[in-house]
């Protein structure tokens, strides 16, 4: 299925600045080898890294419905390379804590206008393809930092978030010269992203186009809000936007059910370079397994398509769970770099069945002109899970050894797993109807579920 032009200019920023994305991971072991925080104070450090992550979502989606997807995603983009290069030239335990503090504030500000456009540029039948096209690209290129973390490792921990900067900063040259709204002219300077109430004007040249509203169902995001909002002829104000959210109990449910998926994933993401460095092996390994999860990412956006045809969204999550939860039984026993890697390929396939899932239906179920806020009070769940997976890592495996944490996730899983599988209403039927385009998503209903 094709995609529209402005995705793919917005996945070669994104995979641009995944290049370097690996730093975050090995934060926990840069503070246990040059600081010797030891385990309390490399929790404290990434706790207060997954703390400042809470506001830095709600800003950007605020951000990204206010002001307009490319300014918000430029705020984020120099935000991280700055406190990138705080963390790299810290002379003291202190400094590495104020670093992690500011990435932190800066980390998450710019994916709601990430995912936020893909829902803007990609009819609803398609979203959670394309929010998997988008993920598998990022695994694609995650590939290539695995190797690129491997390499640098060697020559120094810190250079590991010099090279994030340096690709952050790549990213945002990038949004800055490309138009990623449907109202500009790819490949032109375009001073209004769209997706905020500025939208409805087009200030990307001297000789921008003039705008047209159309009346097939590819009408250009920022123009026609949800239909409570165009019959009344007034663009919802901030405080609408975001009461309108937090109050949606379609959207509550999603946000309950993926909190458990973040929490797992983050626990892997800090969990895995300590897992390494437990075992006594290189953090040159941490790159080769990080490369080989990537790798098992890549033909995720197509399984989630074939899954999605046979058993709808629940199946889809359903079967990204216990697969991930086998992988995490796999990391949990792993001595060797061979099960340390199978291990994670196998979970990275199954978080993006799930995550891609998750994604795709808060995307559908917000209005236009409140994607970036809707998606902001999900993407929650990631701050939350952020802020309690160093507690967990440290508590658990200080406990009952480095593997116990990942079991521990693995049963959490397969619990959700099971209470998924009780409350939620099979699909098969009716999925198999209305879903003629590859086994894309249907529509969702007032009660959050498919029809």
């Amino acid at each position: 299925m094709g995609l529209p032009p402005q995705l793919w200019v917005l996945i070669l920023a994104r995979c641009v600045n995944r290049l370097g994305g690996f730093s975050m991971a090995f934060l926990g072991v840069l503070l246990l080898r040059e600081f010797e925080a030891g385990p309390a104070g490399t929790a404290l450090v990434l706790t207060c890294f997954g703390v400042a992550t809470i506001p830095s979502r709600l800003l950007g989606g605020h951000l990204a419905d206010a002001w307009g997807h490319r300014p918000t995603m430029l705020i984020g983009l120099t935000g991280c390379a700055s406190a990138q290069l705080v963390i790299a030239a810290a002379p003291t335990y202190a400094w590495a804590l104020i670093g992690a503090a500011l990435l932190g504030l800066a980390y998450e500000i710019v994916e709601p206008p990430t995912q936020a456009l893909v829902s803007d540029l990609v009819p609803e039948d398609a979203r959670a393809f394309a929010y998997s096209a988008l993920n598998a690209s990022l695994a694609l290129a995650g590939i290539l930092a695995g190797l690129v973390a491997a390499a640098v490792a060697g020559l120094g921990l810190r250079w590991l978030f010099v090279v994030d900067a340096a690709t952050c900063l790549a990213c945002a040259l990038l949004v800055g010269n490309w138009a990623l709204d449907q109202s500009e002219p790819v490949g032109k300077w375009a001073l209004d992203a769209g997706g905020g109430p500025s939208s409805g004007r087009v200030r990307s040249s001297r000789h921008a186009p003039p705008v047209r509203v159309r009346s097939s169902r590819h009408v250009p995001p920022g123009r026609v809000r949800s239909s409570r909002h165009v019959t009344s002829g007034r663009v919802p104000s901030s405080r609408q936007r975001w009461v309108e959210a937090l109050t949606d109990r379609r959207l509550r449910r999603v946000v309950a059910l993926g909190t458990v998926a973040a929490t797992v994933t983050m626990v892997v993401v800090f969990g895995v370079p300590l897992l390494v460095e437990q075992r006594g092996l290189s953090p040159a390994v941490t790159g080769w397994v990080l490369a080989a999860g990537a790798a098992a990412s890549v033909p995720g956006a197509w399984l989630v398509g074939a899954l999605r045809r046979r058993a709808g969204d629940r199946g889809v999550i359903l079967s990204g769970e216990v697969t991930a939860a086998l992988g995490l039984g796999l990391l949990a026993l792993a001595t060797e770099p061979l099960v340390l890697a199978a291990g994670l390929a196998v979970f990275d396939v199954g978080g993006l069945l799930v995550i891609s899932t998750m994604m795709a239906r808060a995307g559908t179920l917000a209005p236009e002109g409140s994607r970036g806020t809707y998606l902001a009070v999900l993407g929650l769940t990631w701050g939350l899970a952020t802020t309690v997976a160093p507690g967990i890592l440290t508590t658990l495996g200080t406990a009952y050894g480095p593997g116990a944490p990942f079991a521990a996730c693995a049963a959490a899983l397969l619990t959700a797993a099971v209470v998924r599988s009780a409350t939620e209403p099979g699909q098969r039927p009716r999925l198999r109807r209305r879903t003629s385009l590859g086994g894309l998503p249907p529509a969702y209903d007032r009660s959050g579920s498919t029809t």
